[in-house]
């Protein structure tokens, strides 16, 4: 990392500015170009597990099953800062990668699925797991992932 006094090491850190972040966007290996998807994520508390949720079909399925490895990439805490006719922005991001497969166990698929929710409601929120019957359920194993923040 170029930047070393931007570099986010200690991991409660990063896990933090994962907690606090929307989307993450996967990048898939296709056989044109990287190729990629923002999605709504979940995590175990440890960040090194990510849950993504989707659709019975489409292409990431084909390009998984050629090649399961993904980078990932998230950020949150954007700021524009205009000072003395300058510009920058404030921000934290989380870079990484890992590898991808499907979650074939209904008790894991609703388990990843509840983490999911709980990433954007509270725990105690009740969530309907009737359409997890037609839902695949991705999981992402983080290989390794750096974080940094301008602030």
């Amino acid at each position: 990392m170029r930047r070393k006094d931007r570099e986010v090491t200690d991991h409660a850190e990063i896990l933090e500015i994962m907690s606090r972040c929307d989307v993450v966007r996967l990048a898939f290996n296709t056989d044109a170009a990287p190729y990629i998807l923002p999605v709504n994520f979940g995590m175990e508390p440890d960040g090194m597990t990510l849950y993504i949720h989707g659709a019975r079909e489409g292409e990431k399925y084909r390009w998984l099953e050629r090649d399961n490895r993904v980078s990932f990439e998230m950020d949150c805490a954007h700021a524009l800062i205009l000072e003395d006719g300058n510009c920058a922005m404030n921000y934290e991001s989380v870079i990484g990668w890992g590898y991808v497969d499907v979650l074939e166990d209904d008790a894991q698929r609703q388990q990843a699925l509840k983490k999911l929710m709980e990433h954007y409601r509270p725990a105690h929120f009740p969530v309907d797991m009737r359409p997890a019957a037609v839902t695949t359920v991705l999981r992402l194993q983080v290989q390794g992932m750096t974080a940094k923040r301008r602030k």
